[in-house]
């Protein structure tokens, strides 16, 4: 009886061995494959289409560093906003992402992040059209991954680098309210993103033995910003133990914010810094900026000598504008109506008065009485500014990593 229940224990134990080898190999020949693309709640796609339609939009995300969700099911979305939300929160990998959702009736696709400002409404209306004139749900994914990745591509969009560590607005000094902090780091995100250049504002509280030239260009270069290879960018330091301010430009911002660019821009926000209006000089310094690259995004050419924005006319210029308008006006009437209740015309000469042959000239003189001679004095440059060179362009130094920047500092 020993002999058996050993011969039987031996038997089992030797099947366990046998089998666990097959159950891996088993485990290791069919793995689960996990999407993080494509959510197809009800099975309605096949593993293959699904396999494509993965692949493909995660060579979106490594080009573009944009994540695309395509959302698949067979009911009806009640809120289309509420759904892609989940959705965004749930899985997106990064901070920018375009989510495709499609149920029997009806098919959305909604921008999260980034993309917000990197898709206008026209471009995602344009995109929707296009995916509905596909005949299958499998050709209708994969059209919407497609035209997302070129137009990304087109637009020039890449991914945040890694090394990113600071949003696009650092408020260290404490200066904003957490209300004016949201609107303006709305306002930079809008801005940096469609127009695919950083612009950043960072505030603190002490340079830390440094100058502010220093720290601003620091700050920029060890924080990770700037777009593309050269990392093109701008930002705007604001310092409060100096009360100084330095502007850092890298990359194509050389270009296009030139010494005497960044001489009008910053005499239209300095004096708001001045008056520790804080949010209305950095809304400005955005909207200036925008205002900058706009100009060299389509006339190629940056804003600079000879070629400067045109002052805004404002309400006492409209004021006077009106004014002046109104005493031609006037005076135009005034003189018509004299002219009618005139009846002696003037004259230039007054031979009428003279009576003939009753006066002879006999001599003439020219006599000098005196003279004026007026003196102004040149005037002297006073302004504080740095890299505010006369001949045009942009004044450069390199930073302590290595990089070229441009930019200008002054106090306020």
């Amino acid at each position: 009886m020993k002999k058996k229940i050993v011969s039987l224990c031996v038997a089992l134990m030797m099947l366990f061995v046998i089998s666990v080898p097959a159950y891996a190999s088993e485990a290791e020949s069919e793995p689960e494959t996990e999407y993080h693309h494509v959510v197809d709640s009800k099975g309605l796609l096949s593993e293959k289409n699904r396999q494509k339609i993965e692949k493909a939009a995660q060579s979106v995300y490594e080009n573009n560093g944009v994540d695309l969700f395509a959302y698949i099911v067979d009911e009806t979305i009640e809120s289309a906003d509420d759904t892609g939300e989940s959705i965004y929160r749930s899985y997106a990998y990064t901070k920018s992402s375009v989510i495709m959702m499609v149920d029997p009736k009806k098919v959305y696709i909604r921008t999260y992040g980034r993309a917000k400002y990197i898709f206008t409404e026209d471009e995602t209306q344009e995109m929707t059209d296009e995916v509905l004139k596909q005949k299958s749900d499998a050709a209708l994914l994969m059209k919407f991954v497609k035209l997302c990745g070129s137009m990304l591509t087109e637009k020039g969009v890449q991914p945040v680098p890694d090394e990113r560590l600071q949003p696009r607005l650092v408020d260290g000094a404490g200066l904003l309210s957490e209300s004016d902090q949201s609107a303006l780091l709305e306002q930079l995100d809008e801005v940096s993103e469609r127009q695919q250049f950083d612009v950043a504002i960072v505030t603190i509280s002490s340079l830390d033995g440094r100058t502010v030239v220093e720290y601003a260009d620091d700050f920029y270069d060890y924080n990770g910003y700037g777009f593309g290879d050269d990392a093109d960018g701008i930002l705007l330091l604001v310092s409060m133990d100096t009360r100084e301010w330095a502007i850092s430009t890298t990359g194509l911002g050389e270009t296009i914010f030139t010494d005497k660019g960044q001489e009008y821009i910053t005499d239209q926000f300095v004096s708001y810094l001045s008056d520790g209006d804080y949010y209305g000089g950095f809304a400005l310094f955005a909207e200036l900026c925008d205002q900058f690259i706009e100009e060299y995004t389509t006339t190629g050419k940056a804003y600079d000598y000879g070629n400067m924005p045109k002052e805004p006319f404002g309400w006492f210029g409209a004021i006077c504008g009106s004014l002046v308008v109104g005493v031609i006006a006037g005076i135009i009437v005034a003189l018509s109506l004299k002219s009618q209740l005139t009846s002696v015309k003037p004259q230039a000469m007054a031979n009428a008065y003279i009576r003939q042959g009753s006066m002879q000239i006999t001599e003439r003189n020219d006599l000098f009485l005196y003279h004026n001679i007026t003196r102004v004095a040149r005037p002297k440059d006073n302004d504080s500014r740095s890299g505010g060179g006369g001949g045009g362009g942009s004044s450069t130094h390199h930073s302590s990593s290595g990089r070229s920047h441009g930019g200008s500092h002054g106090h306020f």
